[in-house]
This record gives C-alpha cells, structure tokens and sequence, in this order.
C-alpha cells in the first residue's frame, strides 16, 4: 500500500452539503478500496491562481491517504469525471517517520 498527498479543489459555486457529499464521496472510494485516510485538512475557500471553469475561487482540501497502487488511475478517474472538482493533485510520498515506527510496533505485538 503507498502513501500519497491529494490536495484537490472543489468547486465553489456548490452549496456546503454538495460539497460535503462530494469530501465524503472521495472518503469513501478510498475505503472501498482498501485504502485508509490519514489526515484530512480543510482549507477553505481560497483564490486560484488563474480562473479554472470560469471561477476564480477554490475549496481546497489537502488528504494524506494510503490507498492500493492498483486503485490510484480509478482515483484519477473519479476526480476527472466529477465536474464538483476543479482540479487535484497526488503524490506519492514517503511514510511519516512516526507511522513506520507505529506499524512496526504493531507488527512486533501480533
């Protein structure tokens, strides 16, 4: 399982459940999938650096996931095909120093 950093911008011309579906639509592809969600940080709304779709702000939320290999190009494809999302970026990154620690802890006590 890798560990990645999403940061994604909804749109903002939707209404706060709208977008609030749409976060936890996210949550819930990933745990359909195997993954598990870190840490979730909500930004709010932010200018953009240049208009996207016609608009000039942004909701941005930055997500730490761990989430399959196999399942990053569905994840690619569930923000592509979604018009509430404006754009979205992953990276893989490495573990948290802390984490590693925590699993192998974990591993030692099974």
């Amino acid at each position: 399982m890798a560990y990645y950093e999403m940061l994604y911008i909804v749109s903002q011309t939707l209404s706060d459940e709208e977008k609030e579906m749409l976060i936890r639509k996210l949550g819930g592809f990933v745990e359909k999938n195997g993954g598990v969600i870190r840490s979730e940080s909500r930004w709010g709304v932010r200018n953009l650096a240049y208009p996207i779709k016609k608009q000039e702000k942004g909701y941005y939320v930055l997500t730490y996931l761990d989430l399959p290999e196999r399942s990053l190009k569905d994840l690619k494809y569930l923000v592509k095909v979604n018009e509430g999302f404006l754009r979205a970026m992953i990276l893989n990154k490495k573990k948290p120093v802390e984490e590693v620690v925590k699993e192998a802890e974990a591993e030692e006590n099974v």
